[in-house]
């Protein structure tokens, strides 16, 4: 069931990344840049973890482990710098 899961946000993230690419040619701030990061370290670690985990390749999954943690980084400091945005 996960399988399908992960395919619905790996999509969802395919798209989102032709979104921000967009934002980035047109708009060159902050945010489409983190987006546009967060988009494509989530695709990476996403598919490395997968095959990785299918494969059964140890090394390979805890190498995944580290693209998770810029990715859930990368997604912080956007809720970060939108809360300070706000915040002014």
């Amino acid at each position: 069931m996960s399988v399908y899961i992960d395919t619905i946000t790996f999509i969802w993230a395919a798209l989102l990344l032709f979104g921000f690419s967009n934002w980035v040619i047109h708009k060159r701030g902050l945010i489409s840049w983190l987006g546009f990061f967060s988009c494509v370290t989530y695709l990476i670690a996403q598919s490395s973890w997968t095959t990785a985990f299918l494969l059964g390749d140890v090394w390979g999954r805890d190498f995944s482990n580290y693209i998770w943690f810029l990715f859930n980084s990368l997604s912080f400091g956007v809720l970060t710098v939108l809360w300070v945005r706000d915040k002014k």
